[in-house]
This record gives C-alpha cells, sequence and structure tokens, in this order.
C-alpha cells in the first residue's frame, strides 16, 4: 500500500512537472495568430498566418530586410507559417501573439484645402491589418501605437490627394447624369456630348482619388511600419460655413446651365419639326397644283375635243351657239333690248332658229 501510494506520488509530481515544462517549451498559434519569438530580446522566429506560398515568399523577404536593416538578427532568424503547436527553449524564450485580423481605424476629422480652395472638413476611416509583424513589434509594437502612425499617415495622404482635385472631383464618382440617368462612356456618346455641353465632367472621381490615397499611405506604413491598409474611404466631407454661398451659387448656375441647354435642345427640335412639316405642306401644295393642272389640262382638251365634234358635225349650228356665247358675254346682267327686224341679231336668231328646225 505505501509502495501504490509512493509511485502514485511520484507520477502526480511528474505530470506536474512536465506541464510546466510543457508550458515553457510549447505555445500555441491560433488561425487569426502572428507570433514573434524572442530570445533575451532578440527574434528567433517570426509565424505569420496563412498565406499563398508566393505571398509567404514576398513577406519573407520583407521580413529578413527588416531584421537586417533594423540589426535585429537576420541570418539566425526562423520564418514560419500558420497555426499549430510550436516549440520554444524554457526561460529565455518570450513569445508576443499580434492579431491577423482586418482592423478599423476611425480618422479625426481634418481640414483639407482642396485644388479651387475650397476647404473640405473630411471624416475618413481607414481598415488596415499587421502584414509584417517583426516591423510592427520592432516601429509601433501595440494598436494604439499603430492608431497614432496610421493618424499621420492617412492625413498626410489624404491632404495630399485631395489637395490636387477640386471638389466636384471629390465628391462625385462618376459622369452619370443625374436628370436622365446616362452615363459618360464611349458606348454612348450622345451622353458625352450631352454632359460635355450641360455639365462639368470629372476626370477622376471620388473612388478613383480614395484608391490614390490607400496606395500612397499603404507604400509608406508597409515599408515603416510593416502595416499593409486595404482601403481609406470618406464617411463625411462638409464645406466650411463660409463655402457654402459660393458651392450653392455654382451648383444653381450648373443648373440653370443644364436648363439653358434642355430650353435650346428643345427648340432645336421644334425647328426642325416645323421646317419638316412646312415642307410636308409645300409638297402637298405642289401636288395638288400639279393633280389640279392636270385635271384642267384634260377637261379643256375634252371640251375641245367636244368642240371639234360638234363643229365637225354641224358647223353652222356651232357657229350660231358660239355668237350667242359671245353676246351673252358682251352683254351686262339685267340688259333689256328690243330688237329691229332689220338688225343684225335679228336675223342672227331667226337664222339660228331655221337650223334648229333643220336639225
Amino acid at each position: 500500500m505505501k509502495t501504490f501510494k509512493l509511485v502514485a506520488g511520484f507520477a502526480a509530481v511528474g505530470i506536474v512537472v512536465t506541464l510546466l515544462l510543457g508550458n515553457t517549451c510549447m505555445f500555441v498559434v491560433h488561425e487569426r495568430d502572428q507570433v514573434v519569438v524572442t530570445r533575451l530580446n532578440k527574434p528567433v522566429h517570426v509565424i505569420v498566418g496563412n498565406r499563398t506560398q508566393e505571398q509567404f515568399e514576398v513577406l519573407k523577404t520583407e521580413i529578413l530586410q527588416a531584421a537586417r536593416r533594423t540589426g535585429e538578427g537576420a541570418d539566425k532568424l526562423r520564418i514560419s507559417m500558420g497555426a499549430g503547436l510550436y516549440f520554444k527553449a524554457p526561460f529565455t524564450d518570450t513569445v508576443e501573439h499580434f492579431p491577423d485580423v482586418l482592423m478599423t481605424y476611425d480618422v479625426e476629422e481634418e481640414a483639407v484645402v482642396l485644388a479651387d480652395k475650397k476647404t473640405l472638413v473630411v471624416d475618413n476611416f481607414a481598415r488596415w491589418k499587421i502584414e509584417n509583424p517583426l516591423l510592427f513589434r520592432i516601429s509601433v509594437r501595440t494598436i494604439t501605437g499603430a492608431n497614432g502612425a496610421l493618424d499621420d499617415v492617412i492625413y498626410s495622404a489624404v491632404r495630399e490627394e485631395l489637395g490636387r482635385n477640386d471638389l466636384t472631383e471629390v465628391i462625385r464618382s462618376t459622369n452619370a447624369n443625374v436628370e436622365t440617368g446616362q452615363t459618360t462612356s464611349a458606348e454612348n456618346p450622345e451622353a458625352l456630348e450631352d454632359e460635355n455641353t450641360m455639365r462639368e465632367t470629372i476626370a477622376l472621381g471620388r473612388e478613383k482619388i480614395m484608391n490614390a490615397v490607400t496606395t500612397r499611405a499603404n507604400a509608406r506604413t508597409r515599408s515603416q511600419y510593416g502595416i499593409r491598409v486595404v482601403d481609406v474611404r470618406i464617411k463625411r466631407a462638409d464645406l466650411l460655413p463660409e463655402n457654402f454661398q459660393a458651392v450653392f451659387g455654382r451648383m444653381s448656375a450648373e443648373r440653370s446651365r443644364i436648363s439653358r441647354g434642355y430650353r435650346s435642345e428643345g427648340q432645336k427640335q421644334a425647328d426642325i419639326i416645323m421646317g419638316e412639316t412646312d415642307r410636308q405642306v409645300q409638297v402637298i401644295h405642289a401636288n395638288a397644283e400639279r393633280e389640279a393642272a392636270m385635271l384642267r389640262g384634260q377637261a379643256d382638251a375634252e371640251a375641245i375635243r367636244i368642240f371639234a365634234e360638234t363643229f365637225n358635225s354641224n358647223p353652222e349650228l356651232y357657229s350660231f351657239v358660239r355668237s350667242l356665247e359671245v353676246i351673252e358675254e358682251s352683254t351686262p346682267p339685267g340688259t333689256e333690248a328690243i330688237l329691229g327686224a332689220n338688225s343684225g341679231l335679228f336675223r342672227l336668231i331667226n337664222q339660228g332658229a331655221s337650223i334648229y328646225r333643220t336639225n
């Protein structure tokens, strides 16, 4: 019984010693962790989160360059990737964990002077993550320190990129026509012509400007702090009160210009429609006149034919009828005449009567 108790005691002590040694000799890296292991404050092992092999090789080169540049002993530095159980030297090695997740920093709002001399108060935010844990540890060490570094870098990038553009470029993202919904593009030349004549167009727009801000900020933070800036975005942008009236006047002038353009286009279309209508009226009149002339010609020809047939069949009757028509045309309406027996007109009428009796 005493022997059993002695063995159990030794076993318990062995387990405790094993746990203690395991805790000092091993450590766990989780999926969203990155680790820097230091030995007497000198980095000996860097473990980064999961990446593609190509990304890992690039990052490995950057870590080694940072170690050489800061004199942290790059020759003895091991670099690994991925979560798991790792070993370390007991008592002399220290494990520092850094998050391998996307983080957001809300940048303090700042006043920025634009290219058109307007002052814009910009409130923006940045999303970032630790790309190089060794350089991060050497330069800023903590999340609080990283936020302070980001504040300076991002404000500088925002000021430089926005300062190259005017208010229209910063506020708008596309050349879309608010009134029609058309967007300027090579496939839509009519919209392009309309935009160029009726409102200001943009060369870059807010989206491309903020992408340039992100690129500029990331180039600096990655090389100096081991931080990758994923993107920088504007939450809110306000003009200073003294700029309101000027902007309102410009917007009013732009709307007036758009209105004049629409009225001009409407008048142009009205003139085209009226011109086409007048042309069609003239064509219709000309066709009607031509048809009327043709009908009159046909009627005259028919009348001449009838007169010719009548003359050929009875020349005396035709001559008598024509004489009566001449007398009718030359005598005013309502005229009463007394004819003598010897007058030419009386003889003509008698001659006509005899002709009718003969026929």
